[in-house]
C-alpha cells in the first residue's frame, strides 16, 4: 500500500455510468494524482470545484486530555502518555490506541479551500453494497479551476468503458 490522496464526491455530482439511484459520496474515493500524494483530502463539489481540505491546531485542553486518557482506561494524561512511550505496538493496537500513541493537540478549524485544478486526475473507489466486486475508475477534467469533464475509465484493472452498461455514455461534461 502506498501513500495517496483521499477524494470526497458531493451528493449530486453526476458521475458516468454510475447507478442513479446511489450518491458516489457513498464510496471512498481515492486518487494519486493530484500533485504529490499525501494524505491529502480533497472535495470534488456539484459546482465544479476541486476543493482541499486544512486544518488548523491547537493544544488539547486538560479536560480533553482527562477524557481521552480516561477512554482507554487511564487515571490520568501522564499516566496515559507513559504507558504508550514503554508498551510494545502490539500492546497499544489491544487498548484501541493506535501505534502512534497519544496526541497533545487536536483539530480547531476545518476549512475547504479552492484548490484551483488545471490539469486531469484519475479517481477509483469500490462499493460492494453498490456493485459486488466493481472497482470504478474515473478521470476529472479541469480548466484553470474549472470542471470540465468527468469521463469513466472502465474498472480499474480489468473492463474498459464499453465493457460496463455500454448504452449509457462514458463522459459527463460540465
Amino acid at each position: 500500500m502506498g501513500v495517496f490522496d483521499e477524494l470526497l464526491v458531493e451528493d449530486g455530482v453526476e458521475l458516468p455510468k454510475f447507478p442513479r439511484e446511489r450518491n458516489p459520496s457513498e464510496i471512498e474515493w481515492q486518487t494519486k494524482e493530484i500533485g504529490r500524494p499525501a494524505m491529502q483530502a480533497y472535495k470534488l463539489t456539484t459546482g465544479g470545484r476541486l476543493l482541499r481540505r486544512e486544518r488548523e491546531y491547537r493544544e488539547k485542553t486538560p479536560e480533553e486530555k482527562h477524557a481521552e486518557a480516561a477512554e482507554h482506561g487511564f487515571d490520568s494524561w501522564d499516566e496515559y502518555a507513559s504507558f504508550c512511550e514503554d508498551a510494545q505496538p502490539q500492546e497499544l493496537l489491544q487498548r484501541g490506541i493506535g501505534v502512534a500513541g497519544p496526541d497533545e493537540s487536536t483539530v480547531d478549524k476545518e476549512l475547504w479551500l479552492n484548490h484551483n485544478m488545471h490539469g486531469s486526475f484519475e479517481f477509483h473507489g469500490s462499493s460492494d453494497d453498490i456493485e459486488d466486486g466493481f472497482y470504478w475508475s474515473y478521470e476529472a477534467r479541469f480548466t484553470r479551476g474549472n470542471l470540465d469533464a468527468i469521463v469513466f475509465l472502465g474498472e480499474r484493472g480489468g473492463g474498459g468503458p464499453d465493457d460496463y452498461r455500454p448504452d449509457e455514455p462514458a463522459t459527463v461534461r460540465f
